[in-house]
């Protein structure tokens, strides 16, 4: 009997080896006849259970010779492409290899031509839906399906992203980052405390602004409805809807924010476990996740069933209203009432591009926000820049006399928009954007001038944190500390990890490289110090509506905007180069929302205000007083460090690219009062 048992689970074994390598002889040889450089695995680095164990196991894979690990170890960790950034490519040799596995193989290029031949190439090179499957946890959506499927979605859910309704972004964002500061500088205004919940509340403002602007749903931070600016008709439909920010709603047993804020942490979970296990599971973080995930979905099923009844009622709203667009789109009219007519999109798939929205929505805006300020605390002298800037722009008027046209255009146009430029080119929303070929389709590429050919069924990763840094494409100078790099491995002789947002102003507002970075960098205009110097571009120079912040004048039916991601007076990288938001059909359709509402946020924060490391760690407030210059810059200069190194190991991307092991902290002074000042 048992002799049977052990004779039949080892011609399972047998047969699993078989087939095991049958598969990796058959990936290996389609690597071989590629023409492209390839690293051998012995593991799909996508496999789940790799992915699930692969924290306990590098440690101890580590230890074998180097000649054993390298280079295959480096890659299998899920996280390579944000650790390694572009210096994995330089010492490989090719900005585009493949790593070859028995599972798939996985094609990985930080080159900007290549990517965009396969972005200009939809139909060849499209989005692979099975990996988006996980956030499909209330419906299919724009972002998880293809083809004739996908068309139908972007029709339906484009429309609301016009220039028309970007004001209302503008407005929110200017309101919420007044109440947001209120909260950091305290009643009295003055600020000077330490602040470590910067990330968090970026978070909050950024949910806040979609949920208005998107959704019409007003949300307001604690003491924010005493503001006479806040809209009381808004407010009270939001409560008729059943949302509201803080208080309780009946029948939920979590406010929305915290709905929303606890799905996001549990993510994983509510992905990975299954739903009917998840309320049964005697682990508490797990049921957690359920909770949240079932009070998230009554929300947003309140919200829609309200915007249903509205529609049907004749009600018509203003600003964006994308649940507005979304229920319209789906067939539901006034006509619809008392009649039973088909959706085009039924109510899950509703509801998934309402949830997909917010996630992506204000997930993207809040990293910005966040990682802006932080550099801009590292930064000094491009903060000061800035505040110059915005003194010039606003002329002291307060934010209830700023303009949306008028002054737009000077933001993105001057020292604002090359912030927001060079933090995405520093951390891009997510570290990979994924394509693929088909199974049993071959696709010609020309690499490097050589024509080769990407093999059948295989996943492909644009790593934006590599070819953002890639110096074939961008201009660079010397590192700021040949001795002491910002990463260790990575552009260790020029400066492009390093945060210069002065580096996209150009001496012409006109000029565009033809041939990437170094046919562009003789076009940077210098200052007395030797950096490009935002004050010689006509920074405030007025930018056509269709380069800039106005998608509708460059979209086609399906809403896809082909206007570049930075003014024209800043510099344009190659095609491919430059993908914070990715490029070509596939391309975020709210970009422009994004851009908007942290532009906003910034000119808010920093027109009366300035930030800085907070040094407690270091030395008490009253032991800072009694330093002179040289103790100030030997303290801030501890916190400086400390805060780069959490900048460089405490990023992970689990949706997007966060930081998650931990928070710098910061204070945020009044203007003139600032107690590390320097910007040389």
């Amino acid at each position: 009997m048992w002799g049977f048992v052990v004779l039949g689970l080892g011609a399972l074994v047998l047969a699993y080896a078989i087939d095991t390598y049958r598969c990796f002889a058959k990936n290996l040889a389609d690597a071989k006849a590629s023409g492209i450089p390839y690293i051998i695995t012995p593991i799909y680095m996508f496999n789940l259970f790799w992915m699930l164990t692969h924290q306990m196991t590098l440690p101890y894979l580590r230890k074998l010779p180097e000649s054993w690990r390298k280079p295959w170890l480096d890659v299998m960790d899920t996280q390579w492409t944000w650790q390694l950034q572009y210096g994995f490519y330089k010492d490989l040799g090719s900005d585009t290899f493949l790593t070859i596995s028995p599972k798939r193989n996985v094609l990985w290029t930080a080159d900007a031509d290549v990517i965009s031949q396969m972005t200009t190439r939809r139909v060849d090179f499209p989005k692979p839906i099975d990996m988006y499957g996980s956030i499909d946890i209330f419906g299919k959506n724009v972002v998880t399906t293809e083809g004739q499927v996908w068309r139908q979605h972007r029709k339906i859910t484009s429309p609301p992203f016009t220039e028309k309704n970007n004001h209302m972004v503008w407005d929110e964002s200017i309101l919420q980052a007044q109440a947001m500061l209120k909260g950091w500088v305290g009643p009295s205004g003055e600020g000077n405390r330490t602040v470590s919940s910067v990330a968090a509340d970026a978070m909050r403002l950024s949910l806040y602004v979609i949920s208005l602007a998107g959704f019409g749903v007003r949300l307001t931070w604690p003491g924010a409805d005493e503001d006479s600016n806040v809209k009381a008709d808004t407010t009270e439909k939001s409560r008729q809807a059943g949302v509201t920010g803080e208080g309780m709603t009946e029948g939920h047993t979590m406010t929305y924010t915290d709905a929303l804020q606890t799905l996001l942490h549990h993510l994983i979970v509510v992905i990975l476990v299954p739903k009917f296990l998840m309320r049964y599971v005697p682990i508490q973080y797990i049921r957690t996740g359920y909770e949240s995930f079932r009070e998230w979905g009554m929300y947003m099923n309140e919200m829609f069933q309200a915007k249903k009844a509205d529609i049907i009622a004749g009600k018509e709203t203003d600003g964006l209203d994308l649940m507005g667009a979304l229920v319209k789109g789906a067939g539901i009219t006034a006509a619809s009432s008392g009649e039973q007519t088909k959706q085009i999109l039924t109510d899950a798939e509703i509801m998934g591009n309402a949830f997909v929205f917010i996630l992506a929505g204000h997930e993207t805006a809040a990293n910005s926000i966040h990682f802006s300020i932080l550099y801009l605390a590292l930064k000094i002298s491009s903060q000061r820049r800035l505040q110059t800037d915005l003194d010039t722009i606003f002329e002291g008027k307060p934010t209830s006399e700023w303009d949306y046209e008028r002054d737009l255009p000077k933001l993105f146009g001057g020292m604002a928009g090359a912030i927001l430029a060079e933090e995405l080119r520093l951390i891009a929303p997510v570290a990979n954007i994924p394509k693929c070929t088909l199974k049993n389709t071959t696709q010609p590429i020309v690499i490097k001038g050589k024509k080769c050919t990407v093999p059948q069924d295989v996943l492909i990763n644009f790593t934006t944190n590599a070819v953002h840094r890639n110096p074939k494409f961008w201009p660079a100078g010397p590192p700021s500390d040949p001795q002491r790099p910002v990463h260790h491995t990575s552009n260790t002789d020029n400066d492009l990890e390093e945060f210069k947002p002065e580096r996209w102003f150009v001496k012409e507002p006109n000029s565009s490289p033809a041939n990437g970075a170094n046919a562009h960098a003789n076009g940077h205009a210098k200052g007395a110090n030797g950096h490009a110097d935002p004050k010689a571009a006509d920074s405030h120079t007025a930018i056509p509506a269709a380069t800039t912040i106005a998608p509708s004048a460059e979209t086609d039916d399906l809403g896809v905007s082909t206007a570049a991601d930075t003014a024209q007076n800043l510099y344009r990288p190659p095609r491919g180069a430059y993908i914070p938001f990715s490029e070509g059909y596939r391309a975020c359709i709210g970009r422009r929302f994004a851009q908007v509402e942290v532009l906003a946020v910034l000119a808010v924060l920093f027109s009366q205000y300035s930030v800085e490391l907070a040094v407690d760690e270091w030395a008490s407030d009253e032991e800072v007083e009694k330093m002179g210059e040289a103790e100030r810059r030997e303290v801030w200069g501890k916190a400086w460090d400390s805060a780069m190194e959490k900048l460089r190991t405490g990023l992970e991307s689990v949706i997007t690219l966060q930081m998650r092991r931990d928070v710098v902290p910061l204070r945020w002074v009044k203007r003139g009062s600032e107690r590390f000042n320097f910007t040389t």
